[in-house]
């Protein structure tokens, strides 16, 4: 029978891959382990060997290989999923990450982007693909997610007690799984101890600690308890089918849980987390548990490196030897494993409102629009963007924040020049590492036009306007508003002088990217009409277009050529597949099960 490569999705990440310490004479090329990934949701990185609820957990990291320094690159549970699926980050697949319901073109754009999601990849390489779980964000039918791929899937995420079933389908699964000789893969996903906390009797008094704690704490413990239980009964399942000796685990969560009393209130989103998730980067939230068991490992292994929710995906493809078929944020963990990584790896997630970058000890977290969406949560004002900067070798709480609005701030503050390096440093790489948003560049051609003021106009009634490219030409004038930006050419001025084109061109962003501006063309204060518009690469006239005109303006082929006439040309590059009109309404299925997550109220 193949060798089984088990993940846990909770605190440590076990894998299959051989190391020279265990079974070194088998190699990634040739080992082709099945895989099992069981999601432990909201099991924070410091639970594990702490209370006394997880003596299965402690027995198992016994044989494991245990990160100590997982993070995750998003804060709940579908756009951390994603990122396990997809090897990158949230923001770079179409599936928002604002708001809980997911519209059509989201899922559509998906489908159309993504193709490789780890289930489907392993499905088109002759691997049998099953979950079993508590997600409702891996399947499209409720309007909460997309499909990922899975051949089977057993989602309970509709039912109040969802454990037991999860447990049992498991146990059947596992049986099935060890009457075939074909590879396969199981994603176990089990949501406690997720909101609410429900543990079943007898398993809050289990807890072990003389730590002065409120009653929510324990009853999140108790489900921990719990969880771990069930976990010794699937571990028994794999037993007793002849499958744990030859199967690799792995074990790791999808986010933590706030429980500090300092971030109840999260500075980033204003909304009250406590006991919550989603609205904030601090590592309360992002710590997790990671965990690699290798078929026949018999010892442990602690890793301190830097490890990240990305690297799942290279790590498994490296694992059973299948060549990526797209970019990935992440790396596999295996050089970690070897003992060969000599670098440290960059943090950088996305949640709610929050971005955030880690190098070593420090973080710097950020107050962040960039992924608002209209709806019930914002109308579309754009406020302050405030940074927060830990070092946490010295607030390892992150309680003790050094706030700006603007880097310049630091540049001209009091700070040592090596914390200053620092911080510097880390708002550059959020500037590197964060997506582009959708690039519009605007030129005025005057034609035969040698006098008066010809002004150019976007407009936009949400967001902001932000100007990417200056412009050093003196013949120009830039004004306007946030959400008003106004070009005039003062053509008295240029006379007869030949003016390149780039000297004509203005390159700005609507921030966040959550509308399409109007743009309008006048000369001495007088409109000019459609006509004089040409948009994308083509230099269209969009008179006349009703449907999908936004993607008109698409430069498919890079800009337009000047042209020797009246004409305001507009062309967008970057991220363009996004549609503006998207519903956030919920279906009633969709709403019973985000409030039995507690999700909603």
């Amino acid at each position: 029978m193949k060798p089984v490569c088990f993940l846990l999705s909770v605190f440590f990440l076990s894998f299959c891959k051989p190391s020279p310490k265990i079974h070194s004479s088998v190699s990634v090329s040739s080992y082709k382990p099945n895989i099992v990934w069981i999601v432990i949701d909201s099991l924070r990185g410091d639970v594990i060997g702490r209370y006394g609820v997880t003596p299965e957990l402690e027995k198992f990291s016994k044989t494991s290989y245990v990160f100590t320094n997982h993070l995750v690159n998003a804060a709940w549970t579908r756009p951390s999923t994603l990122v396990f699926f997809t090897g990158k980050y949230a923001s770079r697949n179409p599936v928002n990450f604002w708001d809980y319901p997911t519209p059509k073109n989201e899922v559509a754009a998906f489908y159309e982007s993504e193709q490789n999601p780890l289930p489907e990849l392993l499905s088109q390489n002759g691997v049998n693909t099953v979950m079993v779980g508590n997600n409702p964000f891996v399947t499209d039918k409720n309007g909460l997610g997309v499909n990922v791929g899975f051949q089977t899937l057993y989602e309970y995420s509709h039912l109040s007690n969802d454990t037991p079933q999860i447990t049992k389908k498991s146990l059947e699964v596992i049986t099935s799984f060890s009457k075939t000789k074909k590879p396969f893969f199981f994603f176990l996903n089990f949501n406690d101890p997720h909101k609410p906390y429900t543990p079943p009797p007898g398993f809050r008094e289990r807890i072990r600690s003389d730590e002065i704690m409120e009653e929510r704490k324990r009853d999140y413990l108790g489900e921990v308890a719990y969880i771990d239980e069930e976990l010794s009964v699937v571990f028994d399942a794999l037993k007793k089918n002849g499958l744990w000796d030859n199967t690799c685990i792995i074990i790791t969560a999808d986010h933590g849980e706030v429980m500090h009393p300092e971030h109840a209130i999260s500075p980033f989103t204003g909304t009250n987390t406590f006991f919550g998730h989603g609205q904030d980067l601090f590592l309360e939230n992002i710590s997790v548990p990671l965990l690699i068991k290798f078929p026949n490992q018999t010892s442990n292994t602690v890793f301190k490196n830097r490890t990240r929710s990305i690297d799942l995906y290279p790590t498994i493809l490296e694992l059973l030897g299948i060549e990526k078929k797209t970019d990935l944020d992440g790396e596999s963990l295996f050089p970690i494993i070897r003992g060969e990584e000599t670098k440290k790896r960059l943090y950088y997630g996305e949640t709610r409102s929050t971005q955030g970058i880690g190098q070593g000890n420090d973080f710097l977290l950020q107050r962040s629009y960039r992924f608002h969406e209209l709806g019930r949560f914002w109308e579309g004002g754009v406020g302050r963007e405030t940074f927060y900067f830990y070092d946490v070798s010295k607030d390892p709480e992150q309680t003790h924040p050094i706030r700006f609005l603007d880097i310049s701030e630091i540049k001209t503050s009091n700070f040592s020049n090596d914390l200053k390096e620092r911080i510097e440093s880390l708002w550059s790489r959020i500037r590197l590492t964060e997506p582009n948003l959708t690039r519009y560049t605007i030129r005025l051609n005057r034609g035969e036009l040698k006098k008066g003021i010809l002004k150019a106009v976007a407009q936009v009634n949400v967001g902001k306007i932000r100007i990417l490219k200056k412009n050093t030409n003196p013949d120009l004038e830039i004004s306007g508003t946030e959400r008003q930006l106004n070009v005039i050419w003062n053509m008295d001025q240029t006379g007869d002088r030949k003016i390149k084109p780039e000297d004509l061109e203005i390159t700005f962003e609507v921030y966040p990217d959550v509308t399409f501006p109007n743009f309008r063309l006048f000369h001495n204060d007088l409109e000019i009409t459609n006509q004089h518009l040409g948009v994308g690469s083509f230099d269209l006239t969009p008179v006349g277009c009703s449907v999908n005109c936004e993607t008109l303006y698409d430069s498919r082929i890079g800009s337009p050529k000047e042209v020797n006439e009246i004409r305001l040309q507009i062309w967008r590059s970057g991220n363009h597949k996004k549609e503006y009109n998207r519903s956030d309404k919920l279906e009633t299925d969709a709403i019973n099960i985000l409030r039995k997550q507690g999700y909603i109220q």
